[in-house]
């Protein structure tokens, strides 16, 4: 389900793509900038994820600010995304940026030679000597506090996929959370081999009836949706997941952003503010400013908490239905594991 929000943005990327390829090419004034943005292959908007946190950035960006346009690309293959990153340096101007968008694009990174413009790469850990920028946002950390929070509840993890490395990190990371804390049982639902199960919200929904319902995951009386908690680490189709939280009654987690208003069975999110970061990188370029040549950002930046749902807990208070924590236990297991998920973060390279 799309919040007003969402649509707005979808809107003003059809914008983007048309309306600011025509400016860069007629109607820029010598003065403005340019900001190139290419997404990674198998990307796609409209699923609250990672792809639409950094759109959203760049046209806040470019809503306060009339000293640059911005271009969005989304090429289809890693060769589609080599081509067109060595046209914009071959065409690129002196202040123009070009952003890379995830760790999958480190190998085209170190291929590009130094010259005019800058490029930040987005999601690596590596410091690169060609004098490309790269940041880390450093998730593992983070989802260790989330699970550890959820250990009241079975939980059952759906990842769109195995062998992505920014999924991997958050799914490990709730999951040894959880178990850390003595959380009893954590059962994994895998949507696909490809990245097409960051869009597959139907079949997620589908999964999850069928799999309660034919009790998949484990004994009724020990694994129902009324003693489980979902977490989503699959993009779009989430959505499946918090619509089957809405229907079921079955509590589930925000991942990414403040997820409540997908559904009124969630206690906490756990915000990546990868937005607020990329904003901060285009003032600087906006002042003329160097960009560092690396910088990690987490839990110990404030880039990544946990958010709570004050409304849940107002609404479950007084209700018979048992949801196992209120709010103030919830506060008390984030104090008693913050210093390790710090700890964690420091050790895990995502």
């Amino acid at each position: 389900m799309l919040s007003v929000r969402k649509i707005a943005a979808l809107l003003l990327l059809v914008a983007g793509l048309t309306g600011c390829q025509k400016d860069a090419s007629k109607e820029q004034a010598p003065e403005q900038q340019a900001l190139t943005v290419l997404f990674a292959p198998g990307s796609g908007f409209s699923g609250a994820g990672y792809d639409d946190t950094i759109l959203s950035a760049v046209m806040e960006s470019a809503a306060t600010s009339r000293q640059f346009t911005f271009h969005l690309n989304r090429p289809q293959t890693a060769a589609q995304a080599a081509t067109l990153a060595q046209q914009w340096q071959a065409a690129a101007g002196e202040n123009d940026a070009l952003l890379l968008c995830g760790y999958r694009y480190e190998d085209l990174a170190r291929s590009l030679a130094p010259g005019k413009g800058r490029v930040l790469l987005l999601d690596s850990n590596q410091t690169l000597e060609n004098g490309i920028a790269t940041l880390q946002l450093k998730r593992y950390g983070g989802a260790f506090l989330a699970g550890a929070l959820s250990y009241p509840f079975n939980m059952l993890l759906t990842k769109a996929l195995n062998g992505d490395r920014m999924l991997d990190a958050v799914a490990s990371g709730i999951e040894d959370g959880y178990l850390a804390a003595g959380g009893a049982e954590c059962v994994q639902l895998v949507l696909s081999d490809t990245y097409a199960g960051m869009n597959m919200p139907d079949q997620l929904f589908s999964a999850l009836y069928e799999g309660f319902a034919t009790r998949q995951f484990g004994e009724k009386e020990a694994f129902s949706p009324e003693n489980t908690c979902l977490v989503p680490v699959c993009g779009a189709s989430r959505a499946g997941a918090y619509s089957f939280s809405r229907n079921m009654f079955t509590v589930a987690l925000g991942i990414g952003e403040d997820c409540s208003h997908y559904s009124e069975m969630l206690p906490y999110s756990l915000i990546y503010d990868l937005g607020s970061i990329v904003k901060e990188y285009i003032g600087l370029w906006l002042k003329g400013e160097r960009w560092p040549a690396h910088a990690d950002f987490g839990l110990a930046t404030g880039h990544v908490r946990i958010l709570y749902n004050e409304h849940f807990f107002e609404e479950k208070t007084g209700m018979v239905y048992n949801y196992k924590l209120l709010l103030d236990d919830y506060k008390k297991l984030e104090a008693q594991y913050s210093e390790t998920a710090l700890e964690k973060e420091g050790t895990h390279a995502y």
